[in-house]
């Protein structure tokens, strides 16, 4: 937007009360942004000057500059930070991270592509986030977590997901060096220290996927001028490239000697590694699965330690040949979700390859443990839910005796053994009563209780101890186990019913993701089996989306979640929103 010269057609100074309503309006459009970081950005001593500019598209921009440096500009209604400001609050916009070589092809006009994306866990449904087409994002690097670029989504996170790599990820509006950014006073990028600790010790695949997501970039910023000098200049000096001496090391850290190890044919071994995952692994995986997912994540797993997989140097080449040539043996169907995306839909578990199929790279015990149970259903099974309660201040005197340290999660259990174990060993059971338990100063801190009370009984007792602790949770469903415990207390799955335009019912149903659920195959489930449409929505501070069917559905989505997914009863609230029977 501002990589070619725009026109400055006014530049007129704010007054007091246009001052007041542009504080307004950006706390209205930025939520999480605080009073003390808007002083920041926006002191209340300084001048501050509205610029209406107009771009080499015709598209009139109005920027505000304080201490001539561009902090916000708004384009048809809506706010965007420039990076100056990002600087401050970098937390303001969610963000992409990139690598520092991708800085160039964006001073060129490219956009940020998936490829180019740096994702710290591995792809996920959530490694993109919970974003929707057209969001306001900002762009950081590997190496300094300073954003240096502000646009637009391309996709839903979603849809970023599903893309599985392939196609834009950022829209670049603004970016470091570009003219709006040069317009006044300049500084220069700050160093805030690294976006993410990333393992040295990456393999080559990984590097040579980082060299190819800069050559998709610059074949798209191809069809752009280059900009100033002084940009260019800018982005040479923050860009660090990796060497071929670099690439030749890591190529030598990883390579395998196969002389190790005995001859097996290519092909024989991408067919074992695709039974065995079958067999094991997928067993637990709910369809459909990109197929680049089933092969990082369950094939190359599938593979003897001793040997190395690598589709490249078998007969097929590339997955999808190797894939289509399964299909036709009618293991597995797969379907098409766009141009180059593909996912496995069925797998046929009685089919004969794979009931025949042995490990017989492992030991027999192994070998027997990858049998099949071909009599089972498509059903879920139970969800592992975890609830922990976490050690705060009040009751860190009362845990620290036995070992546990502040913000330590510990179940139910052993809350209720340190409790019991204190009274007994400092004698706090009172001597008429058994039942009633002394509260000395640990104990109080630990309860809570007011200097007025000096006993509780035994189960008041415990039950004050939980609710001075914090809490924590994690579920584990179709054998994806969460990363870590998630602070906070488990909501339930909330379902209730609504009315929208000419108070048509729908139900609302909240919560599912924090249950491991697919939110998607879910929605389809619901559209197949009451006929209904429905709608994934995005709400603001919520910790997961909102599924929207049509209609009181009520009744089908809680035997859904009971009977399939297996979620307990005491988990799902909104169950009497049901429609009523009629006799």
């Amino acid at each position: 937007m501002f990589k070619k010269p725009f026109k400055v057609k006014s530049n007129s100074q704010l007054k007091g009360s246009d001052r007041k309503k542009l504080r307004s309006d950006i706390l209205q459009q930025f939520t999480n942004l605080t009073e003390d970081q808007l002083n920041t950005i926006l002191p209340n001593k300084e001048t501050v000057f509205q610029l209406k500019v107009l771009t080499h598209c015709e598209n009139l921009i109005i920027v505000y500059t304080v201490q001539k440096l561009p902090i916000i500009f708004e384009f048809k209604k809506i706010m965007y930070p420039t990076v100056y400001t990002l600087w401050h609050v970098p937390e303001l916009l969610p963000t992409f991270t990139t690598h520092p070589q991708v800085l160039p092809v964006i001073a060129r006009g490219a956009d940020l592509m998936l490829p180019g994306v740096i994702l710290p866990h591995g792809p996920s449904l959530h490694a993109y986030g919970r974003l929707q087409r057209g969001e306001r994002v900002a762009v950081n690097l590997s190496t300094n977590k300073a954003p240096v670029a502000v646009g637009l989504t391309a996709h839903s996170s979603y849809d970023m997901y599903m893309a599985a790599g392939r196609g834009k990820c950022v829209e670049v509006l603004h970016y470091y060096g570009d003219l709006l950014s040069t317009y006044g006073t300049k500084l220069s990028v700050p160093e805030l220290g690294p976006a993410f600790h990333t393992d040295d010790s990456n393999s080559v695949e990984q590097v040579t996927d980082q060299l190819d997501s800069v050559d998709t970039l610059v074949s798209d910023a191809d069809k752009v001028d280059l900009p100033s000098g002084e940009a260019e200049e800018n982005f040479s000096e923050l860009a660090q490239g990796i060497s071929n001496s670099e690439l030749e090391e890591e190529s030598n850290m990883f390579e395998v000697d196969s002389s190790s190890s005995p001859d097996v044919c290519p092909d024989e071994l991408l067919k074992h590694c695709f039974y065995k995952a079958l067999k094991t692994t997928m067993k637990k995986i709910d369809l459909p699965l990109l197929t680049s997912n089933f092969y990082k994540l369950h094939m190359i797993p599938a593979c003897p330690k001793e040997r190395t997989l690598d589709i490249k140097k078998s007969s097929y080449k590339k997955l999808s040949n190797f894939l289509d040539e399964m299909v036709k043996t009618g293991v597995i169907n797969t379907e098409s979700l766009q141009k180059g995306v593909q996912s496995i839909s069925k797998i046929d578990y009685s089919h004969e390859s794979l009931k025949h199929f042995v490990d017989n790279f492992s030991n027999e015990e192994d070998g027997a443990c990858l049998s099949v149970d071909t009599t089972q259903t498509n059903k879920s099974s139970a969800p592992e839910i975890t609830e922990k309660y976490t050690v705060t201040a009040a009751v860190l005197p009362l845990f620290y005796e036995y070992d546990y340290k502040k913000k330590e999660a510990v179940s139910a259990s052993v809350v209720r053994k340190v409790v019991g174990d204190y009274v007994r060993v400092h004698s706090l059971q009172n001597s008429t009563d058994r039942k009633e338990v002394v509260l000395d100063p640990v104990m109080r801190s630990a309860t809570g209780a007011p200097l007025g009370v000096n006993t509780l009984p035994w189960d008041q007792l415990v039950s004050a101890v939980f609710t001075q602790m914090g809490h924590s949770f994690k579920v584990e469903l179709g054998g994806n186990e969460a990363l870590a415990l998630t602070k906070g207390k488990l909501p339930p799955i909330d379902i209730h019913v609504g009315t929208r335009s000419f108070n048509k019912k729908v139900t609302l149903v909240n919560n599912l993701e924090l249950f491991s659920i697919n939110v998607a195959e879910f929605a389809r489930e619901c559209q197949h089996g009451v006929a209904a449409s429905t709608t994934i929505n995005s709400l603001p501070n919520a910790k997961s989306v909102q599924l929207q069917i049509q209609g009181n559905q009520v009744a089908f989505v809680g035997k859904l979640l009971i009977e399939k997914y297996q979620i307990p009863k005491r988990y799902i609230r909104g169950l009497e929103n049901a429609p009523k029977k009629k006799k």
